[in-house]
């Protein structure tokens, strides 16, 4: 079973941010079986929690928030930029519908702390929550699979695909985490056609499904033509334990 930190001999105390109801009553009723866990505020809009922490941050053990998608204009990843810019001794635990590696990656280096699917079981849940709390890393194995792949392949000079303008925003769009209709709407093209170009790049890359795309993440800004070197931007570590 999972043990969290009490230090004032009292509950770990989270805040919880999903602008879906039922999601949070769900989560809600997960947390409220361990007995030293309290979810202290339970939010559907960022302001509010923002407004809280501003009240009682040094109060708060975790945040437990989902910050995405995390869309073109990047509103999710500021957020988690702002969280941890302005509460850096609270860690941020991400929980997203959204889960590849490349959306992994990013909200890490905005400075989540962990990250989970929503579909999820309850005893993983718990798990992240107590590895987080406790000042360490948490990224799902498959995850982390597919992050440390990608460290080992920036070591190594590649040619970028020949991807057309569109083809390649089609692709940036998914690492952040859109959906079709998303990309749909913020573009102004149709779903299909959407769909259409993902699949062409796809072709391009030799890759299959959203996961394999992170492999190639280091390609999808390069120049065309020429020997490039993927980017060097550094990942933290994903270890799933507590420090110390």
């Amino acid at each position: 079973m999972p043990t969290f930190p009490s230090p004032r001999d009292s509950p770990c105390r989270l805040l919880l941010l999903d602008p879906h109801p039922l999601l949070r009553h769900g989560v809600q009723e997960v947390l409220a079986r361990q007995a030293d866990l309290q979810v202290d505020g339970s939010y559907g809009r960022s302001g509010d929690l923002l407004q809280r922490l501003q009240q009682q941050a040094a109060a708060i053990d975790l945040l437990l928030v989902d910050a995405l998608p995390i869309g073109d204009s990047g509103e999710g990843l500021e957020l988690l930029r702002h969280l941890s810019r302005h509460w850096p001794a609270v860690p941020i635990l991400v929980l997203s519908a959204h889960c590849n590696a490349g959306v992994v990656s990013l909200a890490l280096q905005a400075g989540a702390r962990g990250f989970l699917s929503k579909a999820c079981a309850p005893q993983t849940l718990l798990r992240a929550v107590s590895v987080v709390a406790r000042g360490g890393r948490f990224v799902p194995p498959e995850l982390r699979a597919q992050l440390n792949q990608s460290r080992r392949q920036r070591q190594q000079p590649v040619r970028p695909p020949r991807l057309s303008t569109r083809e390649r925003t089609v692709l940036q769009w998914v690492l952040r985490g859109c959906s079709t209709g998303e990309m749909a709407r913020r573009s102004g093209r149709t779903a299909s056609t959407i769909s259409t170009q993902k699949r062409a790049a796809y072709r391009k890359l030799g890759i299959r499904n959203d996961g394999e795309l992170f492999r190639f993440r280091h390609l999808i800004d390069a120049e065309r033509g020429g020997v490039t070197r993927p980017g060097t931007a550094s990942l933290p570590p994903v270890l799933n334990r507590p420090r110390g």
